[in-house]
Formats: structure tokens, sequence, C-alpha cells
């Protein structure tokens, strides 16, 4: 029996779709590919944009951890100063430092209590920098604790240690 019009007809219509299913797909395999590419390089971007945010707070906490610790040096040497010369102490330059320092620990505070934010909402992994800023935020909390009372504003440092402290 010889085929006739229509069975050549779904013959070769059956052919064109899987031609045209076997494109479809090659279309879909590359666009996933080329998705899979963007979002590595996404990935990478995110990468480093967060590496360039934490280094940003190490070298922000640095500055101001080093104003800090040159206001109090300052101070120090004033009172060297003002003994090695036999002078009393001038009241309004102890007022001019302290004022001095408190501003810097406030400032240092801050940027510690900004990486605690950090940390807590999962900007910067827990685990990674526990290690490296567990004893920072210990010692700034147990130095400062009269900034770290029930209203204290930096409460983001709080939680943080309070974290650490019971793990």
């Amino acid at each position: 029996m010889c085929p006739s019009i229509t069975d050549w007809i779904s013959s070769i219509s059956a052919g064109v779709s899987a031609l045209m299913s076997i494109c479809i797909l090659w279309v879909a395999w590359y666009q996933i590919k080329q998705v899979k590419v963007q979002l590595r390089s996404l990935a990478e971007g995110q990468k480093n944009s967060t590496l360039m945010t934490v280094l940003e707070l190490e070298s922000e906490m640095n500055k101001r951890k080093e104003n800090l610790d040159q206001s109090n040096f300052d101070f120090r040497q004033y009172g060297i100063d003002v003994n090695s010369n036999g002078r009393e102490l001038d009241d309004s330059s102890i007022e001019l430092f302290r004022d001095r320092i408190n501003v810097s620990r406030e400032n240092y505070l801050n940027a510690l209590d900004r990486l605690s934010y950090c940390i807590i909402h999962n900007y910067l992994s827990d685990r990674d920098w526990k290690t490296e800023y567990r004893d920072i935020i210990f010692d700034a909390v147990d130095n400062f604790s009269e900034c770290y009372g029930v209203s204290s504003r930096f409460r983001n440092t709080i939680k943080l240690y309070d974290k650490w402290k019971s793990e």
C-alpha cells in the first residue's frame, strides 16, 4: 500500500516539529549557559564588593583606633611635660584632652558598632570574622564598660558581645 498524501504531510510536519524542538532546546541550553556565566560573574562581583566593604570598615576602625590612641598618648605626654617642667596641670587643657579622648572613643565605638551590625545581619560571616574580632569586641566592651550600659547607643556591639560570650 502506498502512503497517502496526508501521511506524507504528517511525516514532514513531525520532522519539522522535531527539528524546531531541537533548535529551541539548543537556544534554551545556550541561554542557560549564558545565565550561568553571568551568575558566576555576579557572584565574583559580590564577593569583591564584600571584600572592599570589609577592608573599608577595617581601615576606618584602625584609623579611629589610632586617633583614640594618639589622643591618649598626647594626654600622657602633656602630663610628663608638665611634671618635668615643674608646672601645675592646667584645668582647661585637661578638659580639652578629655573632650578629645571622649570624641575619639565615641568614633571608635561607632565603627565597632557598624562592624557588629554587619556581622549580626549576615553582611559578613559570623564564623569568619569571629576569630578576628572577638578579642577586639570583648576588649572594647570590657575597657569602656561605662559606654555599654542599659541606655547605650552601641546596641549591636552589645548583642554581638553577648552572642559570642555565650558561645
